[in-house]
């Protein structure tokens, strides 16, 4: 019975397996070996290093000398990528090494990818066959000719070790690769911002578009490099700045100026993640920069000898940046600030704005009439308003009652995602 269903049936089926459970497939019948034998499959695969490569013949191993021909998307992860005690490092040598062999495959097959993704990697310490695995994967990338995507997301690696596949990919890429992602790719504390061979490597990826990365990464020669790499191709810069990170150097306005000069379409997303003090973001709000989304994760942690001053904060988004703003979500946890009138000015200047997400507390009902009065009067262009304060308050319930009454389908008509999210609202 299952080896007369459909191949194409057979095909939709046999995507949800994972490497292992296909070659038990593989070795069922003829007919479902022709179904696996179908491009579609292998497009994009995950391999866990610790997991699928377990032997020398390894099945996952034995799939991609098979159907490695096909992959476009190949994921290299670790499904434990935290340090584990020492007595267990041989069995991660070994691991690593058969990790060393399965890109020897891949690359006898002489796959060449559209994506490649490395992500959550065990590297936190030394151990033998690293050095290897990282030669491998920059000597497979160094074969690659038509990669577009590159994602070190989380891989936590040295900078040394990242900077060997970056240089392999700007020299075979560089005219093709349109998305680079290394948040999280460099360990904490370490800063490539103004590594020269960084630089270097920036500015041989011509075809650029979106370049996602964590604030050490990030400098006025860095904003130079990409000038000269991609002028009028770069388009996306995603910067993701933490409390862990080193935010000794500051970017000046000028680099700013100098970038969006030669790359007009320019949009700039920033992600704060606990840092909550003015003066610890202030640097980052340039005029110049092109700020399309802001994204803020005050955190429940921060130092209490001085004020965090959101106000001036919010000040500065309205002030500089109502002209490009689209997106925000400001998540303000404990915080005692008056914003109301603030809010309001933001949602009703920023003209952009279609995307607004508060977590925070709104002293009065009427600052949520206000601004959905903004919109039905045609004032604002906001399709999405997600209002998220920290508690329910009684005396406050039934004017919430109301708004959903009176704004609800009116919203609704218009085509507006609006909604008060759980637990409630707190006004004092």
């Amino acid at each position: 019975m299952w080896d007369q269903l459909p191949e194409l049936i057979l095909t939709l089926i046999f995507d949800h397996l994972e490497c292992r459970d296909r070659f038990s497939v593989d070795r069922t019948c003829r007919s479902w070996r022709r179904a696996l034998a179908a491009p579609v499959l292998w497009r994009s695969i995950t391999i866990f290093i610790d997991r699928d490569l377990r032997s020398d013949s390894s099945p996952t191993k034995q799939l991609a000398g098979q159907y490695g021909q096909y992959i476009r998307k190949l994921e290299l992860a670790w499904s434990r990528p935290y340090i584990l005690p020492s007595e267990t490092r041989a069995t991660w040598n070994i691991r690593a090494k058969e990790g060393v062999e399965f890109i020897a495959v891949i690359k006898n097959k002489a796959v060449q990818l559209k994506q490649f993704v490395l992500t959550d990697w065990f590297f936190g310490s030394n151990w033998n066959h690293r050095s290897k695995l990282l030669y491998a994967v920059a000597h497979f990338l160094r074969c690659q000719r038509n990669l577009t995507s590159l994602s070190l997301l989380n891989a936590n690696l040295g900078v040394s070790d990242v900077l060997r596949l970056f240089r392999a990919v700007s020299w075979s890429c560089g005219n093709s690769l349109e998305y680079l992602d290394i948040r999280g790719a460099f360990k904490d504390w370490q800063a490539p911002h103004s590594n020269s061979r960084y630089l270097q490597y920036l500015e041989r990826l011509h075809t650029l578009t979106t370049f996602k990365l964590d604030y050490p990464a990030l400098s006025d020669l860095a904003l130079n490099s990409l000038a000269l790499a991609a002028p009028k191709v770069l388009r996306e810069l995603h910067i993701s700045v933490r409390d862990s990170d080193a935010r000794q150097h500051t970017i000046q306005d000028a680099a700013w100026h100098n970038l969006v000069a030669v790359c007009p379409q320019l949009t700039v997303s920033y992600t704060i993640v606990n840092i909550s003090h003015y003066e610890d973001i202030s640097y980052l709000l340039v005029p110049s920069v092109p700020l399309s989304r802001f994204h803020m994760y005050g955190g429940h942690v921060w130092d209490q000898s001085r004020s965090r001053n959101f106000r001036t904060t919010i000040g500065l988004l309205i002030s500089y940046y109502s002209k490009s703003l689209s997106e925000v979500m400001l998540q303000l946890r404990n915080n005692r600030e008056q914003l109301d009138d603030l809010l309001v000015s933001l949602v009703e200047r920023c003209k952009r704005l279609t995307n607004f997400q508060y977590n925070g507390i709104i002293r009065s009902v009427g600052t949520l009439q206000e601004i959905l009065n903004l919109q039905i009067d045609n004032k604002t262009s906001f399709r999405t308003i997600h209002v998220k304060p920290s508690t329910v308050n009684l005396r406050n319930r039934g004017a919430l009652d109301e708004i959903n009454y009176n704004y609800n389908h009116r919203m609704l008509d218009r085509g507006i995602d609006f909604r008060i999210d759980g637990p409630a609202l707190s006004f004092c």
